[in-house]
C-alpha cells in the first residue's frame, strides 16, 4: 500500500510542473545589422509572420536565404512554431523556457568570447501544442 501511496505522489506531484517539450528547429546568425533590437517575437502561422519576414530583410541581415528557410517551418499538428530574434555575441545554439504560460528564449554557447559588436540571432522553436495556452506570452 506504501508503494501505491508513493507513486500516486510522484504521478500528482509531477503535473502542472508548467515544462512543456520545446525544440530548437532553427538557429541562424543574422549578423550584427541595425533595426533588430526591438523586433518582437512571432508565432509561424500567424498574421504577424510575414511582417517579421519583411523586417529581417529590410535590416539586411547577413542570412537572408537562411533565415527564410527557418521561418517557413511548417510544425506538424501537434506543435505550435514561433520565431524570436536574439542578441549575442558568438553562440552556436538557442534553448526555449516554457514557464507559466510564457515563452522565453536563451542563447548557449560560445563562452568566452568577447565581441567589439552585438550580433543577432534568429531561433525558431517548436513546442507541444496541448502544453501552452492559446495566447503565451513571448519574450524577448
Amino acid at each position: 500500500m506504501r508503494w501505491i501511496a508513493i507513486c500516486l505522489l510522484l504521478v500528482v506531484a509531477s503535473c502542472g510542473t508548467g515544462t512543456a517539450q520545446a525544440e530548437l528547429e532553427a538557429f541562424t546568425k543574422l549578423g550584427s545589422a541595425g533595426g533588430l533590437a526591438g523586433l518582437e517575437p512571432v508565432e509561424l502561422g500567424t498574421a504577424g509572420a510575414p511582417g517579421f519576414l519583411r523586417t529581417l530583410e529590410q535590416a539586411k541581415i547577413a542570412n537572408p536565404a537562411e533565415a527564410r528557410a527557418a521561418l517557413a517551418y511548417a510544425p506538424p499538428a501537434d506543435r505550435r512554431g514561433f520565431a524570436f530574434v536574439v542578441p549575442g555575441c558568438a553562440e552556436d545554439g538557442a534553448e526555449l523556457t516554457v514557464e507559466g504560460g510564457t515563452l522565453t528564449p536563451k542563447l548557449t554557447g560560445g563562452e568566452n568570447v568577447n565581441c567589439a559588436t552585438a550580433n543577432y540571432f534568429l531561433a525558431v522553436f517548436s513546442v507541444e501544442r496541448d502544453s501552452i495556452p492559446a495566447a503565451p506570452k513571448l519574450s524577448r
